[in-house]
């Protein structure tokens, strides 16, 4: 039994996942036909032009540079808790007690906030094929009872279903990429889109990176899978990697090849003239490959949002059992289920937290992409911008403290971590201050909204600091 293992607990399930399964899992939770369909038009059109293609490149580099002191202090971290277990060896208990409710905050608001794009999508195309109108919230509170019962299983049989889900996202998308490079686009390809010069204004150059990092929300979970994870220290930092890289390379050459396709010079007005930017990549598909792949994307785009909500339900429930079993949250939720060792009391919490989420939005009638989606999924944003700005100056002052673990690693323990600080600092103050434009929430809620993450912030800080029981794996000594 783990040091923290309840009695009458049997942990998660050892050694059941690889690099390919875990890499699924957070690629899964990026959701990149979502993105590709549903969030890069609408980051174009929102005055960011051709420039959001830079910004996914930049992002990706960010990241990756992000992941190597991750990982690196990741190895020597004997504790799945993800962000808050390094940020607590690193900066101490009350900063990793208020990391771990913003984290907790973060993926709730990310698994719950995409209930408000999937309901949405899903009664468009019923009404498309059937011309039935069904409201979004059953779609919406469906989905969510769903992924709880698929959740409440095996992490396997998650896995498996996300997988299939992610490789046919990858597939029609590169089928897209393909068709467009066979046929030529008008007036021959060039290197615009590479360009910040792409920008309209240059006022939004702030919003467009928090849209691009928004994009690749959930590839730095991988180590929340760790004591699942088959040989951890080496399957953890190869899928986190693999994960940047295989969905940071997707981004960036599917994206230059669609505004390609478009015209770098006429994008913005064509995105104007359509009623529905999601429809956008959906046009491009029929005219350069067929009506065939566009009704395909159609349905995989209610797929991938699909997976991207039980790849979100997975990492929150995993949050709710490791703060169970560090004295965060009820002790009761760190127990796993004695036949499927899946973490289901965290699963039911979860369930029942967005039905009743969902349910308010629909009983105020409010419209779900424009409030469900918006306001709450990019709180999410926002938090783990926070935290990911937190983990790296964590990094650098754990090896400081600890020099002996990676001797001679400067790059490694310090530089990277330095630039990725930097970088995410500046990245966190344009979400922060734009917080309005991202999400065209009214004045006073533009401030309450992001201000959850404080509140929640404060009470991770007192929760810690006045329970002496809490966290208390996370201050063991270095391995």
């Amino acid at each position: 039994m783990s040091q923290l293992q309840q009695p009458g607990d049997r942990g998660l399930r050892m050694g059941s996942l690889g690099v390919a399964a875990i890499t699924l899992m957070v690629v899964s939770a990026v959701a990149p036909l979502t993105n590709m369909a549903g969030v890069l038009p609408v980051a174009i059109l929102f005055g960011n032009g051709t420039a959001i293609v830079p910004a996914f490149i930049l992002m990706m580099v960010l990241v990756l540079i992000f992941s190597v002191g991750y990982v690196t202090m990741a190895r020597h971290v004997q504790n799945a808790g993800a962000f808050y277990t390094l940020i607590t060896q690193g900066l101490g208990k009350s900063l990793g007690g208020a990391a771990a409710l913003i984290a907790l905050l973060g993926y709730n608001c990310m698994q719950i906030g995409m209930s408000g794009m999937f309901g949405p999508v899903c009664t468009d195309l019923i009404k498309t094929f059937t011309g039935l109108d069904v409201p979004w919230w059953a779609f919406s509170l469906g989905a969510s009872a769903l992924i709880g019962v698929l959740a409440y299983r095996r992490v396997d049989l998650s896995a498996k279903v996300l997988g299939v889900l992610v490789l046919a996202e990858f597939a029609v998308i590169l089928i897209l990429d393909l068709g467009i490079v066979i046929q030529g686009v008008p007036g021959g390809f060039d290197l615009a889109p590479l360009s910040l010069a792409g920008m309209p204004s240059t006022s939004a150059l702030g919003v467009t990176f928090v849209f691009a990092f928004g994009c690749y929300i959930g590839i730095e979970a991988t180590t929340l899978y760790s004591d699942e994870a088959k040989e951890p220290k080496k399957t953890i930092p190869r899928a986190t990697y693999a994960a940047v890289l295989l969905i940071g390379l997707f981004y960036s050459i599917s994206t230059i090849w669609i505004v390609e396709a478009a015209g770098t010079s006429t994008i913005v007005t064509q995105l104007q003239g359509l009623g529905d930017p999601i429809q956008f990549v959906f046009n491009i598909a029929d005219q350069y490959v067929g009506n065939w792949l566009a009704v395909t994307m159609r349905v995989l785009f209610v797929t991938s949002v699909f997976a991207c909500l039980l790849a979100f339900h997975n990492h929150v429930a995993r949050y709710f059992y490791y703060l169970g079993k560090e004295g965060m949250v009820p002790s009761w939720l760190g127990r796993t289920h004695d036949l499927h060792q899946s973490p289901h009391r965290g699963t039911i919490v979860q369930t029942v937290i967005a039905l009743a989420v969902i349910a308010a939005f629909a009983i105020a009638g409010l419209n779900p992409l424009l409030t469900l989606f918006a306001w709450v999924a990019n709180i999410a944003v926002i938090c783990i911008i926070v935290l990911m700005t937190l983990v790296s100056i964590a990094v650098i002052a754990y090896f400081t403290k600890n020099p002996e673990l990676e001797p001679n690693q400067p790059l490694k323990t310090k530089v990277m971590p330095a630039l990725a600080t930097i970088g995410f600092a500046l990245v966190a103050y344009f979400g922060i201050s734009g917080f309005d434009i991202l999400t065209s929430a009214p004045g006073p809620l533009a401030i309450a909204l992001p201000s959850l993450i404080l509140i929640a912030g404060i009470i991770g800080a007192i929760r810690a600091t006045m329970r002496p029981d809490a966290i208390r794996r996370l201050n063991a000594d270095p391995v």
